[in-house]
């Protein structure tokens, strides 16, 4: 167990009973508005929470309101340190000390501001049943179930993929198959996150199948 996992579980230990308090008192009274873009992420969360098959690819917990007290008081006490940018082909990656943010790096005007067309993954391996599945202007989301195992299959338009991935459990890995296809690899050993440009938007395929088995679902992506 390293310091930070202990000063987070401390922290969670102290500080929740009265964090849980001061949000049933706390009145918030906001003076910006969120843009559009932000109000679409936020409400993609919100709903993917809510569904049952939740807990199979995130298990934070409430907990996660002081592991970020603990970032915050671990920034404080360092100097700020700008985030080395790294290009991989599609996509740019700039890594920060606790986690790496993953961009697209291609021209943005050559690619659809909106969902022209669903894609899909033609043919599930034998079991998995849809779950769940959601589209909107510029993304489609599919969940797919069999017993404990999932697939979540995202397509989104090229300006508003951004992803963010903890650095302490994975690196990145760099493939490209024998048609030229290029691939971002993220895997934790528990599961699999694999990103392509498939030429007019961003594919992301997540799984705690092999990954093997993830990359042949890449290859199997089709307009619906």
């Amino acid at each position: 167990m390293n310091e930070f996992t202990i000063l987070s579980k401390a922290l969670g230990e102290v500080f929740e009973p009265q964090i849980d308090e001061f949000m049933q008192t706390v009145e918030l009274k906001p003076n910006y508005i969120f843009s559009d873009k932000y109000k679409r992420k936020i409400n993609k969360l919100i709903k993917r929470r809510e569904k049952p098959y939740f807990k199979l690819i995130c298990t934070t917990g409430r907990r996660i309101v002081c592991t970020a007290a603990a970032v915050i008081i671990i920034l404080a006490s360092s100097l700020s340190v700008e985030a080395v940018r790294e290009a991989i082909h599609d996509f740019l990656m700039n890594i920060f000390n606790g986690h790496t943010a993953v961009s697209v790096s291609g021209t943005i005007e050559d690619y659809p501001t909106f969902i022209e067309e669903e894609y899909e993954i033609a043919n599930l391996p034998e079991g998995f049943e849809l779950a769940d599945y959601y589209v909107d202007e510029t993304s489609v989301v599919a969940m797919y179930i069999n017993n404990d195992k999932y697939i979540l299959f995202e397509q989104t338009v090229y300006y508003d993929f951004k992803g963010n991935f903890d650095n302490s459990n994975a690196e990145f890995e760099y493939y490209t198959d024998t048609s030229g296809q290029e691939y971002l690899f993220y895997n934790t050993g528990n599961n699999c996150n694999i990103m392509f440009d498939n030429g007019k938007y961003v594919i992301r395929i997540e799984s705690n199948l092999y990954k093997d088995d993830i990359i042949d679902l890449c290859k199997d992506t089709k307009i619906k």
